[in-house]
């Protein structure tokens, strides 16, 4: 393995203080996808995603347009396919959210986070240690969160991973979530086979002979 070959970000500095933030207003649109029965204001703590904080904080996933929202919840089927199997989607929608006040959150987007020691490896590496100790620092900052290039979303769009206490916030939600599949430019999708549609193949029978 190269020199090149081998991830090249590392921690966080031992100050952020002067890092580019971006102002999220409370007339800001957020977009979330998640499953129909859940609210969508649900701040994670259980380390499974890039920006996960530990309890008793917590991560909320978001991202400035609907597809990127959607395309990093299935990202990790998407990534080896053109579509995505139709179960997949059938309880997911997405939500169009805006927070109840202004909030200001680290902007990696920013050329100055260069300075910082921020690549584009901090929004695609893993595993998620790296991300998680930034996600940490960008906490004790103050800032509420950071915006990043999606993972699974090529072109000129963002993700917010918000921070707050874990658990769900009773924020004002979507009453008129968009199912995931009439989001425009949604996964092509593979249906889900009906059972009248299978021929069942049955083994032949071995026959025993006795000796």
């Amino acid at each position: 393995m190269t020199a090149r070959e081998r991830p090249a970000q590392g921690p966080p500095p031992a100050t952020l203080q002067g890092f580019p933030a971006y102002e999220l207003l409370a007339s800001t649109d957020l977009y979330r996808a998640h499953q129909v029965d859940l609210g969508p204001w649900w701040f994670g703590s259980d380390r499974a995603g890039r920006f996960d904080l530990g309890p008793p904080d917590g991560t909320c996933y978001t991202a400035l347009d609907a597809l990127s929202a959607l395309r990093e919840r299935v990202g990790p089927v998407l990534g080896g396919a053109n579509a995505v199997p139709e179960s997949l989607l059938s309880e997911v929608v997405v939500s169009r959210l805006r927070l109840p006040e202004p909030r200001s959150v680290a902007n990696c987007q920013d050329r100055a986070a260069g300075d910082f020691g921020v690549t584009r490896e901090l929004e695609t590496m893993v595993p998620y240690a790296v991300p998680q100790q930034w996600a940490q620092a960008f906490r004790s900052a103050g800032l509420a969160g950071v915006r990043y290039g999606p993972r699974f979303t090529p072109g000129e769009c963002s993700a917010v991973a918000l921070f707050d206490e874990q658990g769900s916030r009773p924020w004002p939600a979507d009453p008129d979530p968009v199912p995931a599949r009439a989001v425009p430019g949604a996964p092509a999708l593979v249906p889900t086979p009906r059972r009248a549609d299978l021929t069942v193949v049955r083994p032949p029978r071995t026959r025993v002979t006795k000796a």
